[in-house]
């Protein structure tokens, strides 16, 4: 069985992958079109501001004050202001959720690893899940557990990613029905029954006119809090 300590080769090899595309930027689709981005432009993590409402419901609702964004980026995040619907609201996302700290991990750049010797009141993985392969996911997922005292939020997709790996292949390597994510969190959850867990997770149909349409709906454990008919919204 694999682990943290003893990640699959599959693992070991997109770890390595994600430090030269770090480095050296990213193909990615932009319409019909496939575009190289610069490293400066590469994974800069401001993907959790289409997340950061729900994420601060979670945090008033468990009381959090300490975070960990597992699987981070560059961190630029936290150096941004906070806009909702074309209004600045906040300085950062520090003051939007009111948190004292926000420890940022990524694998494929942080060379000292004690951050993780530590837990805190809630653990964020977005853009992150589905970049990992299967046979990994179970430690993954407990290790995220493990690392919070309150709550989990992830967001993961079921249809193909935008960006490619050095390979050519697909980054979203894991692409699972919502069914399979939740039997996964809830088996991680009976472990650490205390810990709230919200999954973001996007599908993407075809209309009746043949567009493409992306949804994306809630699976949580939440229903104890009193954020739970407003934790999506």
């Amino acid at each position: 069985m694999y682990s943290y300590e003893n990640p699959s080769p599959r693992y070991q090899q997109l770890v390595e992958y994600y430090r030269l595309m770090h480095l050296e930027g990213v193909w990615r689709r932009k319409d019909d079109d496939v575009v190289k981005y610069s490293a400066m432009e590469t994974f800069r993590g401001r993907g959790v501001f289409r997340h950061a409402k729900t994420i601060a419901k979670l945090i008033k609702g468990t009381g959090a004050k300490t975070l960990l964004d597992f699987g981070s980026g560059k961190g630029e995040q936290y150096t941004d202001d906070v806009f909702q619907n074309g209004k600045r609201i906040a300085d950062s996302l520090h003051q939007y959720w009111n948190v004292q700290t926000i420890s940022c991990y990524d694998p494929a750049l942080t060379v000292d690893d004690s951050i993780l010797n530590t837990s805190y009141d809630g653990v964020i993985a977005t853009n992150v899940l589905d970049l990992v392969p299967e046979e990994d996911l179970p430690w993954h997922i407990d290790m995220l557990f493990d690392k919070s005292d309150r709550f989990v939020f992830c967001n993961v997709m079921d249809y193909p990613s935008k960006t490619f790996l050095p390979d050519g292949e697909n980054a979203r390597v894991t692409r699972k029905s919502s069914i399979w994510w939740r039997g996964m969190f809830a088996a991680a959850n009976r472990k650490k029954p205390q810990v709230r867990y919200c999954i973001a997770f996007s599908s993407q149909r075809t209309d009746t006119e043949g567009r493409l349409v992306n949804r994306t709906g809630y699976l949580h454990n939440c229903q104890d809090l009193p954020i739970n008919r407003e934790i999506a919204g």
